[in-house]
């Protein structure tokens, strides 16, 4: 690709983005993020995943998963407005969202690491009910087992997700 051409897509990315980040509260669709960045949808989707790193739904449904966990963290509004502002049906749903992403926080960190290996399994502990507990006080621990061939990896390398620095 010409270096001139591989510019003006950065820069249409960019513009996009900076769309994206601007109207996080309004529908966000294939079709018009395509049109702000002056591509056809299929080749925008292609050229967005491919400087971008992730499809552009995922992007925003990321990006809005971040925005209400951060109001949950510094506001003091209620689990069922932030999860309904971002666009979650329910907070069962919303907090469904929330653990599936420190799960992907997670597989991404091992994954970097090279600590994944035939034997890997994924250990989940909720120590609360979700039927009784509210969500923004469920507390759950997400590991992965490590071999010991990948042990002294691990010893100078941990992750903590950024729920984990919740007092429990």
């Amino acid at each position: 690709m010409k270096t001139s051409t591989s510019a003006d897509y950065h820069e249409r990315i960019l513009r996009t983005l900076a769309h994206i980040q601007a109207h996080l509260d309004d529908a966000l669709d294939l079709d018009g993020l395509a049109r702000v960045a002056c591509f056809s949808p299929y080749h925008f989707h292609r050229v967005f995943r491919g400087l971008v790193g992730e499809p552009v739904q995922e992007h925003v449904r990321r990006l809005r998963l971040e925005r209400a966990a951060q109001r949950l963290k510094l506001q003091d509004e209620a689990v069922t407005s932030v999860a309904l502002n971002a666009g979650y049906e329910s907070h069962e749903a919303f907090t469904r969202a929330l653990v599936g992403a420190t799960w992907g926080k997670l597989a991404a960190w091992a994954g970097a690491r090279g600590l994944f290996g035939p034997g890997t399994r994924f250990i989940g502990v909720s120590y609360d009910d979700p039927q009784i507990t509210p969500p923004e006080k469920l507390r759950y621990d997400a590991a992965i087992t490590v071999s010991r061939r990948c042990s002294r990896r691990v010893s100078s390398a941990s992750w903590r997700s950024p729920a984990a620095s919740t007092p429990r």
